[in-house]
């Protein structure tokens, strides 16, 4: 009877030990489970926002594509758009001057005619006028077929591309 007396406290602690042993098992799994749900909403919702700002990129770069393609300043060769730029700003036009510029460049351009005197719109164009008939040019479309973009750096550093609409605009003179 005392063998009995004694198995019954053991067996009590087995089977104690092996309801906490499960019971953590039980716990470890229910935290594990749900860490893994939380990692994979998390994930899917940085996945809806990536592709959110995806969508939003494709709209903004298709706006700006629209934009360029109406575009419709400049001409079918740098040198055209060139000698229509210089015509611009001989006759003070500087609006118009400043259309032949890239988008992101027309109100800097036009802000730079502020204050300009006759006697450095005179001495502008002529640099201009030089290197526009100087040859200077480097990757020109009648050097290198298919160029998209066009540079002449004396006497004035110019650069120009080519946008899709086949217009030639200026980056920066």
């Amino acid at each position: 009877m005392e063998d009995q007396n004694l198995e019954q406290p053991k067996n009590k602690k087995i089977k104690f030990i092996i309801w906490f042993v499960i019971l953590l098992f039980g716990v470890i799994t229910i935290v594990n489970l749900s860490l893994f749900g939380w990692y994979k909403l998390t994930q899917y919702l940085n996945t809806k926002k990536v592709q959110q700002l995806a969508k939003e990129l494709q709209k903004q770069q298709e706006e700006q594509y629209q934009k360029v393609i109406s575009d419709t300043y400049g001409g079918k060769t740098p040198q055209e758009t060139l000698k229509m730029y210089i015509d611009a700003v001989e006759k003070g036009d500087y609006e118009l001057a400043s259309k032949y510029f890239i988008e992101g460049k027309r109100e800097k351009e036009l802000k730079s005619f502020e204050g300009a005197t006759p006697e450095f719109i005179k001495k502008y164009t002529s640099l201009l006028n030089e290197a526009l008939n100087s040859n200077n040019g480097y990757f020109s479309p009648e050097q290198i077929p298919g160029a998209k973009e066009f540079y002449i750096d004396n006497p004035i550093y110019i650069r120009m591309v080519l946008y899709p609409n086949g217009i030639w605009k200026i980056i920066e003179i």
